[in-house]
């Protein structure tokens, strides 16, 4: 237990803070712990009378086919987990007490991840033929993490419920990293977040300023959600008034992060520049040891924080849940160009053969749901259990080994040729998502240049039908 005043030696955050952005991409890789889950999940089905086997890459649950990916695995959680532990331990001594915490996430990580998959299949269940969104796959495994934070986090002399809420907002800034790591620059987004996060802790006593700032930063978040610019979250859940001090916010380093952090910004070239700027300002103003210290808490504030801190758990779910809770806005209706073949498919998309389109490609159109604008493809496939890579000889194509990927946008009468394009068109308040376009191909037979070549003739040809067919008709 850190004693009040103590300083502490900057390198335990900096670890602590490395094995964040190290698990981040790690959670891509191939999982250790599949063995082990994947009986699991099959015995509790069946032990609660679901007729389940092992399909290899799906599960057969009941009806129902469920992907196994890498995300279902368990070694996501597992990196997670330990990451989180080291990072909300950072203060502590590294003692038997740590080492057991520690210890504590590889039977905590197989628990939550079988118990994450069980509430996915059951989602599936009840929601059949539809499956979850992109945020609800990954608002179910924040929702999983939850239940074991008791296990991680530390026993200081500042009120427990103080350091539940530190660590629950980094599970929950990890969680949303997690769908950002497949977009333009998603690397430096999440080392911009982790570097903010590193300088919220929970205040003990923030005062009247600290109460009149939570409301306003509450109303931030009914805003954002109100007009979909989702792209707000991060940086929105990395500004809680609670978890931060007023020396901070006036930190150079910390105000470039955090500008950082949004992925409009992210994606310019400049944004590396700007990165490291807030670096060598935080080399310059660093102190050699940080202080943790311990102020008296008054009576009053322990009250209004007993009272406050549902509302700020209950507020970590807004980036996951607003999409789904709130009633969509007008949106606009897309079928395909008249006289063009196509066929439905599920979640209000079409497959389409457009006239001199080679037999061996395939092309999915999938008008926007709801209030959400689309994911990457590489995002898309990755909770439904394919992983893409951009391919060695065109970095718009993109590979899971098989088969050639490539995908456009129809936007308000533009063809966009990249997500980056895309994320700066949708970019306004309630802006139309569009449409997103995936070719598909076997890799066999065409190289990726080539696929690319075709696929970019063949979205200009239904941009073009599209265009003469006139705009989308609004409906409600």
């Amino acid at each position: 237990m850190t004693a009040p005043g103590t300083k502490l030696p900057l390198w335990r955050t900096g670890i602590a803070a490395g094995l964040i952005a190290l698990a981040i991409p790690l959670t891509q890789s191939r999982d250790i712990l599949a063995e082990v889950g994947r009986p699991l999940v099959i015995g509790v089905l069946k032990f609660v009378g679901v007729s389940a086997e092992d399909g290899g890459e799906v599960i057969r649950a009941g009806r129902l086919e469920v992907p196994w990916s890498r995300d279902c695995d368990g070694a996501n959680l597992l990196l997670l987990l330990l990451a989180l532990a080291v990072w909300v331990n950072r203060h502590e001594p590294m003692g038997r007490r740590y080492w057991l915490r520690l210890a504590a996430m590889f039977p905590a990580a197989i628990a939550a991840n079988v118990l994450r998959v069980l509430t996915l299949i059951a989602y599936r269940t009840i929601t059949y033929p539809a499956v979850e969104s992109p945020q609800t796959h990954y608002f179910i495994g924040f929702v999983w993490l939850i239940p074991f934070l008791a296990l991680i986090t530390p026993r200081d002399r500042r009120p427990l419920i103080l350091s539940l809420m530190e660590t629950a907002h980094a599970a929950a800034v990890v969680a949303l990293l997690a769908p950002l790591a497949g977009s333009p620059n998603g690397t430096l987004v999440s080392l911009a977040a982790i570097f903010a996060l590193s300088t919220c802790r929970g205040q003990e006593n923030p005062g009247k300023t600290g109460l009149l700032l939570s409301f306003g930063w509450l109303a931030a978040g009914l805003g954002i959600a109100l007009l979909n610019v989702e792209s707000f979250w991060l940086p929105w859940l990395l500004t809680c008034p609670l978890l931060l001090d007023g020396k901070t916010v006036r930190r150079l380093p910390w105000i470039l992060s955090l500008v950082c952090t949004h992925p409009l910004v992210a994606m310019q070239p400049w944004s590396w520049g700007l990165a490291a700027v807030a670096l060598a300002a935080a080399w310059f103003l660093r102190s050699e040891k940080e202080t943790v210290d311990a102020v008296p808490v008054p009576l009053v504030w322990k009250k209004g924080l007993a009272l406050l801190s549902p509302v700020f758990f209950a507020c970590l779910a807004f980036p996951f849940l607003a999409s789904s809770l709130l009633p969509a806005p007008t949106r606009s209706v897309w079928t395909p160009p008249e006289g063009v073949r196509s066929r439905e498919l599920g979640h209000e998309g079409y497959e389409v053969q457009l006239p001199g389109q080679p037999g061996e490609i395939g092309l999915a159109c999938y008008p926007g749901a709801g209030r959400d604008r689309h994911h990457t493809v590489k995002v898309c496939l990755k909770y439904r259990g394919v992983e893409l890579v951009p391919s060695d000889d065109e970095g718009s194509v993109m590979t899971e080994g098989e088969h050639w990927y490539r995908e456009f946008f129809l936007h308000e009468g533009r063809l966009l040729t990249g997500y980056s394009d895309y994320l700066k068109k949708t970019f306004r308040p309630r802006a139309s998502p569009g449409v997103h376009l995936i070719f598909v191909a076997p890799r066999e037979g065409i190289g990726a240049p080539e696929f690319a070549i075709v696929c970019t003739r063949l979205a200009e040809d239904l941009h073009r039908l599209s265009h003469l067919q006139g705009q989308p008709k609004p409906a409600i």
